[in-house]
Order: structure tokens, then sequence, then C-alpha cells
């Protein structure tokens, strides 16, 4: 897994703070009237992110933190976290907090003028919306928390500028690719914290772990009298980390409990797309079942970066960037794959793992690569799947020849590692090709 169960950094794109604040929770000034807040109070606890709110809370209270950005892949449970710390910060804004979803948005002009009819302040008349919002907002203490900016990520610029006319504003957003610019700061939200599947603790231990904690708590509001077990124990713990501790992939596992014990439930996860669906009837369509979720973010891809995610979902266990280009090349291909990599690491579809001094390691979240496995079976008729299997064959048939010569001299310890971390690629590319 290329996820630490340890608090997430946060990463600072250089932000100029604003003038005049402190930690300290603010005031209302000239005589502005504390505004409501549009938070709904959410019906469940969040479990597992007492550090992850402490933190983001902590920052948003440092001044130079105006542009907080929650990043993370679909389902990971960024909007719960958002609306967690608007709440628990609410008390520090004089203005109050505002929640506003861009979730039905594509068009990143349209972004200011639904801020401003959230706010309630009417038409902007022949003026631009960001003057007119920036002359309403100028001496406003306010948080506007923003979901779903992804889709809209054009209108990054845009909001800045509004920041910068109004000092005590700031934005707290969620967004499934990285806000390239100057004075967002990112916090990965990773996912649950999950249990060592080869020693597992007690029960009792067991159950303080966010992901199996999270199951539990939605299996007990479909089937009150669910309990953790040591019958049922380790395949709860199975089904958590085959679903990569994704808060919205567990909830919809623990929907189906009424139905299929969690033995059974595990053994259908090979397809884990299909069993995963039936989600809660208020969330959003996109959030009811784990293929909306992944499919909102593979439709924001371009068509050269589609194609690419479906080619990286034919590795097993990941793979170096080197191999990456090596698939491009045996399907004669010479484009530079740099800026499409880096962009499905922004967009969250793929995750970065250093292995000690060597390249850097990407790997899919095994949700996330069974959707792109669909995706590129879909494409069989036209060759794709084909020759995209084939060339992943050629790759790995090369390491081994390669591997059979470098284990016999002085790089024998380094290639046995190699070896190691390939064997998964190694073992499908001997199942294709038998």
């Amino acid at each position: 897994m290329p996820w630490s169960d340890k608090g997430p950094a946060m990463q600072d794109h250089a932000l100029a703070p604003s003038s005049g604040q402190s930690d300290q929770p603010r005031r209302a000034t000239n005589g502005l009237k504390r505004a409501s807040s549009t938070l709904l109070e959410p019906l469940t606890p969040l479990i597992g992110r007492e550090q992850e709110v402490a933190t983001v809370c902590s920052l948003l209270g440092k001044p130079e933190v105006r542009l907080l950005v929650l990043t993370g892949p679909g389902g990971v449970g960024k909007t719960r976290l958002g609306i967690q710390v608007a709440t628990d910060t609410a008390g520090s804004f004089a203005d109050g907090v505002h929640s506003i979803s861009l979730a039905s948005l594509r068009d990143p002009d349209l972004v200011l003028p639904t801020i401003a009819h959230a706010l309630g302040l009417g038409e902007s008349g022949e003026l631009p919306v960001v003057e007119h919002l920036s002359a309403s907002l100028e001496a406003k203490d306010l948080l506007l928390f923003l979901d779903n900016f992804e889709q809209v990520i054009g209108a990054a610029p845009l909001l800045t500028r509004l920041l910068r006319a109004c000092p005590a504003l700031k934005a707290l957003i969620t967004s499934r690719e990285l806000v390239r610019i100057r004075g967002a700061h990112d916090f990965p939200v990773l996912p649950l914290a999950l249990p060592d599947i080869e020693r597992l603790p007690t029960v009792e231990k067991l159950s303080r772990y966010p992901a199996i904690a999270l199951f539990a708590q939605r299996a007990r509001a479909i089937k009150p009298d669910f309990t953790l077990t040591d019958t049922n124990a380790r395949a709860i713990a199975e089904i958590c980390a085959r679903l990569d501790g994704l808060p919205l992939a567990i909830e919809l596992a623990a929907a189906r409990i009424n139905l299929l014990p969690p033995e059974t439930l595990l053994a259908r996860l090979g397809r884990r797309l299909q069993v995963l669906t039936g989600g809660q009837h208020d969330l959003p369509a996109r959030q009811q079942t784990l293929r909306s979720a992944i499919t909102w973010s593979y439709d924001l891809l371009d068509e050269q970066e589609q194609r690419l995610f479906r080619r990286l979902s034919v590795f097993v266990g990941g793979c170096t960037l080197e191999a990456i280009e090596a698939l491009s090349t045996l399907q004669g291909e010479t484009i530079n794959l740099l800026d499409r990599v880096g962009s499905l690491l922004d967009k969250s579809l793929v995750q970065q793992s250093e292995q000690g001094g060597g390249e850097p390691r990407l790997l899919m979240l095994e949700t996330i690569r069974e959707f792109g496995l669909e995706c590129l079976s879909a494409k069989r008729e036209t060759g794709e799947e084909e020759r995209t299997r084939h060339c992943h064959a050629l790759y790995y048939l090369a390491v081994a020849e390669e591997a059979e010569v470098q284990t016999k001299g002085m790089q024998q310890a380094k290639w046995l590692e190699r070896l190691e971390r390939e064997h998964e690629n190694m073992r499908a590319a001997l199942g294709w090709l038998m």
C-alpha cells in the first residue's frame, strides 16, 4: 500500500499572508452582523479523522493560509472531512461559513456567479462579477467551503484574485486534482488506516482501526445486532484492505451485510465494482456506486490521459516510469509521457511510492485499477487491450532475460530485489502469454 497511517504533510505553494490577521478567533468588524452558516449537520460521526481535522483546523487558523485544498481520489472522504473542519472552525469567522457545492458546474466562468448567488448578493449589473464579489466581501471575515472543484479547476486564478481583494476571506476547497496556483496549500487526504493482515491484533484492538470501525458502524446501521467477533474479524479486515481503506467503498460494502455475511462478501470482491452499489439515496449519484465515483474522475481526463490510464491498469503492484515509457515505445509512440503521468498523479488516479534511492514506483489503488481494466476490456474490438497486454509481456520478458545475466554478477542483490518487486507483473505477463 502506498499510504501511511500517519497524517499527511501539507504542501505549500507560496502564499503571501493577509495583513493584520492572527491565530486568534476573529471578531466582527465595522459593525458587521454575524452571518448564519450554510452547513448541514452530519447525521453520523466522522470516524478515524481526528488528527486530520485537528491539523486542517490549525492550518486554517494561520494567517498565511488563505486557500486550503483537500485533495485525494474519489471516495476517500474529502467532503466529509471538509464539512467537519468547516463546522469546527465556524466560530472563528465573524461572518460565518458558507458551503457551496460545485458538482453541477462544468464551466469555470460560472464559479464566481454561483458563489455570489449562494451568498445572496444579487446581480452585479455591468460590474464584472469578481469586482462585485470583491466589493461585497472586502470587509467580511468569512470562510467559503467549495466542494468538488476538480471539474472547474480553471476558476482557480479568479478565486485567488478574490482572496487578494478580501484580506479576511478564506477558502477551503475539495478537489480530486491539485490546484497548481500560487497561494494554494495542498493537504492530501489519505485512505483510512488499516491493520496488518499478516499479524492481526485482538478483536478489541482491531475495532480501533478507523477502517474497521467505519465498517462496523455502517453494518450496525443496516443490521443492529452486528458485532465484530473472532469469527468474522479476519474477513472484515481483509475486506477493508481489499478496498484500499477507501471510506466510500467500505460503506458500500457494509451496506451488503444484511444479505452477505463477511466471508461471502469477501469472496465476491474479485468483482468489487459490481458488488459495491446501492449507496444512500441522499448521496449524490456519483457516490451511490463505486463505479460512478471513479467514472466521475475518468470523464474529466482528456483522450490521451484516458488511454494512458487504461494502459497503466495492466500493471499489477505498480511499475516504474521506465516500464510505462517502454510500453509506449513498444506500441510505436515516441511522445514524452512525463506531463501525462504527472497529470494522473495530480488527479489522484495514480499514487507514487518512494523506494530507497531508486526510481519512484507508480501505483493504482486496486479499486481504481479494476475500473481501468474494465475500460481497457471495452477497447477489445479496437485491439487496444491485445496490444497493451502483449507489450506488457514483452517488457517483462526483456526484464527476465536481463535478470538472468545480472543475477550471476556483481549486481545480484539489486536484481533479486527488483525481481521481488516485479513478481506480480511477471506472473501477470506469464499468465497472459500462456
